[in-house]
């Protein structure tokens, strides 16, 4: 074997790795979407959406599959956005809420960060069905947001992209 093909091959090894890594994170996030949709119970017939962060959109062709919207970040994160779609009792006001999730594995830990500038947190591989906590996290996130940061955003003076933005 020639050392050129040797380099091929070695490449060829490492483009595996790389796609394995990014589908035990495409995986983990897949579940951890599903399983924050299942705790809020939140209804079948309200869709929810993957979308890319940092990207122009066209509202009227933004549906992505989960692969087609995660991206890799400067910091090694694989980050994507979630567009849940809330409305009125009545069903009247329809809001769009993207929720921007970032995430990594590092040994046997995945990394999660709620936002860009979020806080870091580690779950082990092996508790991965174990998320209450998380997903516990992620709904006082948001009801923080509607009753703190709701009219702000909505009047343009919110400048941080953060965790959750309006779509």
């Amino acid at each position: 074997m020639s050392k050129y093909e040797e380099l091929m091959r070695s490449y060829s090894f490492a483009r595996k790795s790389f796609r394995d890594y990014e589908e035990t994170c495409r995986n983990f996030a897949r579940d951890l979407v599903f399983g924050m949709v299942e705790y809020f119970e939140w209804p079948q017939e309200r869709e929810i959406t993957y979308i890319p962060l940092g990207e122009e959109l066209d509202p009227n062709n933004k549906f992505y599959a989960l692969a087609g919207a995660m991206r890799m970040d400067a910091e090694s994160f694989w980050h994507f956005g979630v567009e849940l779609n809330l409305m009125e009792a009545s069903g009247a006001y329809p809001l769009s809420l993207v929720l921007s999730f970032f995430i990594k594995k590092v040994g046997s830990n995945f990394i999660v960060k709620l936002g860009p500038n979020g806080r870091e947190i580690k779950i082990p591989e092996d508790k991965r069905g174990e998320l209450q906590p998380f997903y516990d996290a992620v709904f006082r996130q948001i009801k923080e947001f509607l009753a703190k940061r709701y009219v702000q955003a909505l009047a343009g003076q919110e400048k941080e992209y953060g965790f959750i933005t309006l779509l």
